[in-house]
């Protein structure tokens, strides 16, 4: 029961993170100043959808069970 209320709070950071990484790699500027953190950046948006995919699967399954 703990895991399921903690799943929208998790997801929502998550998210939260998502879009700032987005923010930060739709910013022309950005490239110029900090090309070398574009991959990890990339990478990390990357790992956010899996992760995002996973809990919102474990979500589902958790409240079919309650």
């Amino acid at each position: 029961k703990r895991e399921l209320e903690a799943l929208p709070s998790q997801i929502e950071a998550l998210e939260e993170e998502q879009t700032a990484l987005s923010e930060q790699l739709s910013d022309p500027t950005f490239y110029q100043q900090h090309g070398d953190e574009i991959a990890g950046i990339s990478k990390r948006i990357n790992d956010i959808a899996t992760e995002l995919e996973r809990s919102f699967a474990r979500w589902e399954l958790l409240e079919a069970k309650s």
